[in-house]
């Protein structure tokens, strides 16, 4: 049972939720944490809600599952929502987000071949121009375009990848040869030699560092500053047929939020991720690692978790720079705003 307080008298009401037994879906990174935290720690119980987590190995089942119902909700890339609202993506599904599950936490790695060749080029790797032009140099130098994996083609990873390119003057269609992995598959990929490089979420980057694999490039955060990573995506229908159901997720997995980013608990949420059904020993092998590079991963805070506008707009912007949504496209921020259910985030968290 969920309750609400009634601003007017301060009394608690029992909050009938819609449906209680919800299947959600997943990707294995370490930013599934509060969904994982959620489940095992006894968050969604605690608001009326039995939970199946459902892992994936691709964001195309991901965004599919959730756009045809199959699952309730899902751990989505931040720009997932966006793209299927507006039919980016070839099934048109509006879908919202009412609470961003993390924030940061990519990075660029390349193959331990190119990155060695690069760093015979690079005096000061704190310096990102130096780094991009040494990287063009470099391309330039092997006549051969480096084949770089991003995670799927609406997400961060893909627009700050080209971002980063484009800033040092490499051509991201013409330098380089753009492909899609799954997330769980980019480590096997660089290590048999199948590509060159990759743009993903941890523990892919740490773990290629760890392996001696490959060597990191730059970090998400150093191209973009924070910005909305993964969030929670609902489609519009289901929202509207489950508001109190809606209301329950979102304030089990900000407590859930909470408990991730609190470093008291760093020891205990990496034996939840190292749970077979979670990242198992991706994870494990991350416990009492720390990477030489801040990735500013973060879980909690209320510029973390609350749908951030301006950075839907600026994902707009990106998907229309590469392609996506044609040049004559008008962008229009009102699709933001019912995408990224920042009013909903304020009334049930705040």
């Amino acid at each position: 049972m969920v309750y609400r307080i009634d601003r007017e008298s301060h009394m608690s009401a029992p909050l009938a939720l819609e449906k209680n037994s919800l299947k959600i879906g997943f990707i294995a990174l370490l930013d599934c944490a509060p969904l994982v935290v959620a489940r095992e720690k006894g968050f969604f119980e605690k608001y009326g809600l039995n939970v199946v987590l459902c892992k994936e190995s691709s964001w195309a089942s991901i965004r599919d599952k959730v756009s045809f119902g199959l699952y309730d909700a899902a751990h989505m890339l931040a720009p997932i929502p966006l793209a299927s609202t507006l039919g980016l993506n070839g099934n048109k599904t509006p879908m919202l987000t009412a609470l961003s599950l993390s924030q940061n936490g990519t990075a660029i790695t390349l193959s331990q071949e190119l990155y060695l060749q690069l760093s015979e080029l690079v005096a000061d790797w704190d310096h990102q121009q130096h780094v991009g032009e040494k990287f063009k140099t470099l391309i330039n130098r092997n006549n051969k375009k480096p084949v770089i994996a991003t995670v799927y083609p609406y997400s961060n990873h893909h627009y700050q990848l080209r971002y980063w390119l484009e800033e040092n003057g490499i051509n991201a269609d013409k330098d380089i040869q753009l492909v899609a992995v799954p997330p769980t598959k980019m480590l096997s990929n660089l290590s048999n030699g199948v590509i060159d490089g990759y743009c993903v979420g941890e523990p892919w980057n740490s773990l290629a560092l760890m392996e001696q694999i490959g060597g990191l490039l730059t970090t998400g955060h150093t191209i973009w500053g924070d910005h909305m990573e993964k969030v929670l995506g609902v489609t519009q229908s289901w929202a509207d047929d489950h508001p109190h159901s809606h209301q329950a997720l979102i304030k089990a997995l900000y407590e859930a939020c909470q408990w991730a980013e609190a470093d008291q608990n760093r020891t205990e949420l990496f034996e939840l991720l190292s749970l077979p059904p979670y990242l198992d020993q991706a994870a494990s092998k991350l416990a009492n690692y720390h990477s030489p590079y801040n990735m500013q991963q973060r879980f909690h805070g209320d510029s973390v978790n609350a749908p951030d506008l301006a950075h839907g707009s600026f994902l707009l912007k990106q998907m229309q720079k590469c392609g996506q949504i044609p040049a004559s496209h008008v962008i229009d921020d009102s699709i933001v705003k019912s995408v990224y259910r920042h009013d909903l985030y304020k009334s049930w968290i705040a």
